[in-house]
């Protein structure tokens, strides 16, 4: 149709016209719809490959990195057991030595020890005095002497008076008798077993301590001997332990050993690092470099085919907008929007070619007749 002419009053070629720029409007129409569809599914495509690209590179390199870390550190795990067996071994040299030691410097005192308890045992004998006359307990309880021993006796008459009367109250069955009678019951019971316990120790006391005082008081010398000499070896054993000093316990293999160890692991922990700065600083790259050699052709054929599709659409778009610009000032304005529709446009077409119209305004009105 040409320029400056209203389509009303044009004839079939310009209506032919006009439905050919319709078809091609909606033509147009759908490809960008299609293209619009393809540049979504390339972007998310390029998107999603983007992603597992870098979720590649970082994957292998975390592993691979890993891989070089653990093998140090599988080494240095074996070091540190060797060093652990062999620290174990000069505790336990060590521990022989400071034994072996405290029984050298204290075996004047044990053997002392040992013919004290002897002249303990001859002299009860030769009194006729029972064993337990020899004990540190008896002692404690007729010769009392030192705060341990008062704590002790007072320990004891906390037991005897007390305690023991109210087990042996609940151990008998005296709970069963009538309420009336559990005070008193419960008194008899601890009035005789306090006079029991009292009488046993009179009697005991009456014929050891009374009748042989001087001898119990030398062997109490004796013991008293003894326990010196106990402190004396108690101090000598724990001063050697403390001792800092090991040059005479002959450790001096097992402490080459460690250091010979301490030394490989303090090289195989600078070596690992070095190997994981080295990594960081070359290999990782190189690693990404290679998978990026690898996936990038396929990655940028999909960037391609997804600019290609942006490229289509911006064009179709852009044909759309000026196919709609012309439809809707051109021909929309005169025939109204009922008559860009390509059927309605048919049935216009057919009107005139059977000769009922000779223009488009005629074929509208012949058509509104129907």
């Amino acid at each position: 149709m040409e320029d400056n002419t209203n389509i009303m009053s044009g004839d079939l070629n310009a209506l032919k016209q006009f439905r050919d720029m319709v078809s091609s409007y909606n033509e147009a129409v759908q490809n960008s719809a299609g293209c619009a569809s393809d540049e979504k599914r390339l972007e998310k495509d390029l998107l999603l490959n983007r992603k597992n690209l870098k979720d590649n590179i970082d994957s292998t390199v975390n592993k691979r990195r890993s891989e070089v870390q653990d093998k140090f550190d599988e080494e240095i795990s074996k070091d540190k057991d060797k060093l652990k067996r062999i620290q174990n071994r000069r505790g336990k040299a060590k521990d022989k030595g400071v034994k072996g030691r405290i029984a050298e410097e204290t075996a004047d005192l044990v053997k002392q020890n040992s013919e004290l308890k002897k002249n303990i045992r001859a002299a009860l004998k030769e009194n006729r005095l029972p064993g337990f006359c020899g004990s540190g307990f008896y002692f404690t309880l007729y010769y009392t002497k030192g705060a341990a021993e008062v704590f002790i006796c007072a320990m004891m008459i906390v037991l005897m008076f007390l305690l023991m009367p109210a087990a042996i109250y609940i151990a008998l069955p005296l709970e069963k008798l009538p309420e009336r009678y559990t005070i008193p019951a419960f008194a008899i019971t601890y009035f005789v077993v306090i006079v029991i316990v009292f009488f046993v120790y009179k009697i005991i006391g009456d014929r050891t301590k009374h009748k042989h005082e001087d001898e119990l008081r030398a062997v109490r010398a004796l013991r008293d001997r003894i326990n010196s000499n106990k402190k004396q070896i108690s101090n000598i054993a724990r001063s050697i332990t403390k001792d800092k000093n090991e040059d005479m316990y002959g450790l001096e293999d097992y402490d080459a050993q460690i250091r010979d160890i301490e030394e490989d692991i303090a090289k195989i922990t600078a070596d690992k690092e070095e190997a994981l700065k080295n990594f960081d600083n070359n290999a990782s790259a190189e690693i990404a470099s290679e998978i990026e050699n690898r996936e990038m052709p396929r990655i940028n054929g999909i960037e391609e085919d997804y600019n290609a599709a942006v490229k289509l659409h911006a064009e179709l778009d852009e044909q759309v907008r000026q196919l709609g610009l012309k439809i809707s000032t051109d021909y929309e304005a005169y025939l109204g929007k009922e008559f860009t529709d390509t059927v309605k446009i048919d049935e216009l077409i057919a009107i005139m070619e059977t000769g009922k119209a000779s223009t488009v305004s005629e074929a509208v009105n012949e058509y509104n007749k129907k």
